[in-house]
């Protein structure tokens, strides 16, 4: 008895959030739900300075946002495929020529891959 409880109450708790997503999925409802009134549209901004910031961020967050590109940490090489990815798998629009240069040169410096790190720390009694 004491679990159909806690699972009733567990159900209801979800139906009086009222939370999008609780039933669906948070990222589809998030995807299909209006901007709320009073949330912060994304900007350029939302990147860092440098040379291409604006076309990265107009060619890249017309499938998605900036937090996708913020948290990916990837060499040139590995770039330059993602975007060959996106056009074959997701269907972007081909990017060519100066600015698919442009674009990728922007990423890789920008969000490099990040080195590994220790657990616990570097060690300074250990070789590198």
């Amino acid at each position: 008895m004491p679990r159909l409880f806690c699972l009733l109450l567990g159900a209801v708790a979800l139906l009086c959030l009222g939370r999008p997503g609780a039933w669906i999925g948070h990222a589809a409802a998030q995807a299909e739900a209006p901007a709320r009134p009073g949330s912060m549209e994304e900007t350029p901004e939302a990147l860092p300075e440098g040379e291409g910031r604006e076309e990265t961020f107009y060619r890249c967050t017309a499938c998605h946002g900036t937090a996708v590109i913020r948290r990916s940490r990837l060499s040139r090489e590995r770039w330059d495929e993602l975007m060959d990815w996106m056009t074959e798998r997701q269907g972007m629009p081909p990017l060519e020529g100066e600015e698919r240069r442009l674009i990728v040169d922007y990423l890789a410096g920008a969000f490099p891959p990040q080195q590994q790190r220790r657990r616990g720390g570097a060690n300074p009694f250990l070789p590198d």
